[in-house]
């Protein structure tokens, strides 16, 4: 079969397309790493603007991370490229000679966690936490994410900021002249949270660590910005690598253009439709498999919370649930009642009660 010149281009544009994909990747409008590059709600581009507005000129690690005591501080959030020996310990020489690091990240790095000495709990806790102190001046109340990792502070760690029931999510310690600030959740300090409670307090007092008009310090370096990426791209950017490209591209046209289908087409059958119930049953099962139930009720009712939380007015405080006593105490029995039952002393039955009253609560 002959094919058209326009089939044919069509096919070339496609090709054409696939390729500038694969070379120079997809911006999505996220950013899990939290990058201080990124304008994203979960991005941390806000940080450097906001040290550049209170007169602290923002140094961006890039090419190498080489920290050096012109610096006042250096953020360190979610590094994605793993430190090494030699990087961690030039950042703990950094702090030793009077610099301030904020180490702030959802699962931290092995080796950074080792030479800082952080110790992270399992678990999660909710991300609203309460503060206060001398570092973090006018910081009451801090919004993050839905679920955080508590933090085991040892002998010397100051406490900063506490979650519910009194877990530590951020604490500070002394290191000879200087000082480490770990926070267990970083989205307090990236864009789409920093009006949040007092969060721009927070980045604000952080900031104000530094001396005045010293530099501040944000690295990039470990979120893969110093050509630490995909080796194929390495590749395609040699002479080799873009005759071994362009090579495969012609070999593709040719083929598209001249190469024939291997045998009749063969039409696949058509699967039967499932039910919901078929859906419903297989994620209990595998909710039952991984003992995923007390991570999924924990996260129903935080959900039923702030759904409560914006039906009467109320804010996602410690004082909570008395708040919620004295302005609907029939919605409060309900939570509480729920929240037994999802504790699972009924089994089976008893998780699926403590969800509905959940649900109907949520969504009355």
């Amino acid at each position: 079969m002959r094919l058209s010149a326009r089939t044919v281009s069509i096919g070339v544009l496609g090709l054409g397309i696939l390729v500038a994909f694969i070379i120079f990747g997809t911006s999505a409008a996220d950013s899990p790493e939290h990058s201080t590059g990124s304008d994203a709600a979960n991005g941390a581009s806000a940080l450097p603007q906001l040290a550049q507005a209170l007169g602290h000129p923002p140094a961006i690690f890039d090419a190498s991370f080489e920290p050096d005591l012109g610096m006042g501080v250096v953020f360190v959030l979610t590094p994605t490229v793993g430190f090494s020996r030699d990087e961690a310990r030039r950042l703990s020489d950094y702090v030793a000679g009077g610099g301030a690091v904020v180490y702030a990240a959802e699962q931290g790095d092995p080796q950074l966690d080792f030479t800082l000495n952080v110790n992270r709990a399992r678990g999660a806790v909710g991300g609203a936490a309460t503060g206060g102190g001398p570092a973090l001046a006018g910081v009451s109340n801090v919004s993050g994410g839905d679920l955080v990792g508590p933090l085991l502070p040892s002998t010397g760690q100051v406490i900063l900021l506490r979650a519910a029931a009194g877990v530590p999510v951020a604490f500070e310690q002394f290191r000879g002249r200087g000082r480490v600030i770990v926070l267990a959740d970083p989205l307090p300090l990236c864009n789409g949270y920093l009006e949040r409670a007092d969060n721009w307090r927070l980045a604000a007092d952080l900031i104000s660590l530094a001396p005045a008009a010293s530099r501040i310090g944000f690295d990039e370096y470990h979120h893969g910005a110093g050509g630490q990426g995909s080796p194929f791209t390495s590749l395609l950017s040699t002479a080799w690598g873009s005759a071994i490209a362009w090579a495969v591209v012609v070999v593709f046209a040719g083929l598209f253009v001249r190469g024939r289908a291997f045998g009749p087409r063969l039409a696949l059958a058509r699967g039967g439709d499932r039910s919901s119930a078929e859906y419903v049953t297989a994620v209990g099962g595998l909710l039952q498999r991984s003992n995923g139930a007390t991570m999924t009720g924990r996260l129903l009712v935080a959900a039923t919370r702030r759904a409560l939380a914006t039906r009467y007015g109320l804010a996602p405080t410690p004082a909570f649930d008395g708040a919620l006593r004295s302005r609907a105490p029939t919605a409060a029995l309900e939570l509480e009642g729920a929240e037994k039952d999802l504790q699972g002393a009924g089994g089976d039955a008893s998780l699926l009660e403590g969800a509905r009253r959940l649900h109907g609560l949520a969504y009355p």
